[in-house]
């Protein structure tokens, strides 16, 4: 409806959202988001973690799941969801599209990400570029170490470990503990041995 009145829906856009530090009003924060936040029974949002939620896209939080204060959540681009008993702690921040499962620890000061900036026009300004969407999906059971930067796109399988400060730019397997910048995976968990392997260095 509101493509047909270009001014009307730029003038609400920015009654609602401040037009270049893409960020909702106060109002908004305060008397509008709370509502289109869909939370589990007992989950905690902390006071001062930083909500960037745009009302088009999806915020969810599962069951007893927490986010710390000055954790940053941005669903921009893409829904955000997290699952039931995951803990996202202070300073991370969460850039959708990105899906996060069950039982998750998020250290602080992480950065999972679901999109890049295009960069290939050199006659523009990058940040006036745009930026391409692409889901990160953290599986179930997964413990992501302090002040790592995951990529867009990518899978964290379920019950692996990333270390603190890996850069992560490809898939890590499930059972799978990666570590490094860029991280690679350095433990598996060998089903038929019933134990942790390390994995040789290619």
């Amino acid at each position: 409806m509101l493509d047909n009145r270009p001014k009307l829906k730029h003038f609400l856009l920015n009654a609602m959202y401040h037009p270049y530090a893409v960020r909702p009003r106060w109002w908004m924060r305060a008397f509008v988001i709370p509502f289109f936040i869909k939370r589990g029974k007992g989950s905690i949002i902390r006071n001062k973690a930083r909500l960037d939620i745009m009302i088009s896209k999806k915020f969810e939080i599962g069951y007893h799941s927490v986010i710390e204060d000055y954790a940053i959540i941005n669903n921009g681009m893409g829904d955000i969801t997290v699952g039931d008993y995951s803990q996202v702690t202070s300073r991370v921040k969460v850039v959708g599209p990105v899906k996060i499962g069950k039982n998750v620890l998020i250290g602080s000061g992480a950065q999972i990400t679901g999109l890049t900036h295009n960069y290939k026009d050199v006659t523009r300004p990058i940040q006036n570029q745009g930026v391409e969407p692409s889901l990160t999906t953290i599986e179930d059971d997964v413990w992501i170490g302090g002040n790592t930067c995951i990529n867009q796109g990518l899978t964290i399988g379920t019950h692996s470990i990333v270390g603190s400060g890996s850069v992560v730019t490809r898939d890590v397997p499930p059972y799978s503990v990666a570590v490094g910048n860029p991280a690679r995976v350095v433990q598996t968990y060998d089903f038929d041995k019933k134990e942790w392997v390390k994995v040789a260095k290619k």
